[in-house]
């Protein structure tokens, strides 16, 4: 009986360890997720294909990314067009060893415009609306649905506006902000029964590159205009637009702008766009809400 008990005495434990690491395990096993895109047209002419990313907690994923696993852009006027193998759940950063969580992601999809146009100040620029232009996965091997149309709103002119990185993302060593812009008075276009429509959204991100410099776009239009360029005699009505900071998928630091030495997190374009504006970055200790898991 004694080498029996002594056994069961020895077991007990590594049954105990065992169970816990397994437990750990499973929590952290890692899992994928799916995002079927539709597109429809565009209100002008465009390249064969167009590109999008994904942000989420630590994770972007672009059509030149390693994250990347679905067609090398995306077809116009085409249904159930898929990425796959897009990161859900618990995750570890290579770089600190740190754990975090992703279930939020934001859907940025670029403006279509001729070739070379973001240097012409005649170019229209054709902003298309995201929808979802957010969401959160949920299921073990979860699917999104989500829809691109570039022929709603009214096509508009870009002023760009530059804003500078200081030192802080040096320091810190980041580079990455996503935005949220917001134009309540962005015009659609009257057809299919809609008829003075105002309002959209849309993602969008810079980088920090050797230049410190990037630029926000600030769009507008010409009140009188009815064939798609700049009239003689006319001011740019320029749009209502507010730009936030997407503070809550970065990891481990937060961005601010800073105008006239005030720390924000929204500014709006219309009213700043003559300002000084630059960003800066913070360490935060704490995980934002989009990188860790929800209790509900």
């Amino acid at each position: 009986m004694k080498p029996c008990l002594k056994f069961l005495a020895l077991s007990i434990p590594f049954f105990f360890a065992y169970s816990i690491t397994k437990a750990q395990n499973t929590e952290l096993e890692k899992t994928t997720g799916y995002v079927n895109f539709s597109l429809g047209e565009t209100t002008l002419p465009h390249e064969k294909t167009q590109s999008l990313s994904l942000f989420g907690c630590n994770t972007n994923i672009t059509i030149d990314s390693k994250l990347w696993n679905g067609p090398k852009g995306f077809s116009w006027n085409k249904a159930n067009q898929v990425l796959s193998g897009i990161p859900v759940g618990h995750q570890i950063d290579p770089k600190t060893n740190k754990p975090y969580y992703v279930a939020k992601y934001y859907i940025a999809s670029p403006p279509v415009f001729k070739a070379g146009g973001q240097n012409d100040p005649n170019t229209l620029y054709d902003i298309g609306i995201v929808t979802p232009d957010n969401f959160v996965f949920d299921g073990k091997k979860p699917v999104q649905m989500v829809y691109l149309d570039y022929n709603v709103l009214k096509p508009m002119f870009i002023k760009y506006i530059e804003v500078k990185f200081d030192s802080s993302f040096d320091n810190l060593g980041v580079d990455f902000i996503p935005f949220m812009v917001e134009c309540n008075d962005f015009p659609w276009r009257e057809a299919n029964g809609i008829s003075g429509a105002q309002g959209a959204s849309g993602i969008g991100s810079l980088t920090k590159d050797s230049t410190n410099v990037a630029r926000l776009f600030l769009p507008y239009y010409y009140p009188y205009d009815t064939e798609g360029s700049a009239p003689t005699n006319s001011m740019e009505e320029y749009l209502d637009c507010e730009v936030t900071l997407l503070n809550d998928i970065l990891f481990h630091y937060e961005v601010f702008f800073i105008v006239n030495g005030e720390k924000r997190t929204s500014i709006n374009l219309k009213t700043l766009q003559n300002e000084k504006i630059s960003f800066h970055a913070e360490y935060r200790e704490e995980l934002s809400a989009g990188c860790v898991e929800s209790k509900q």
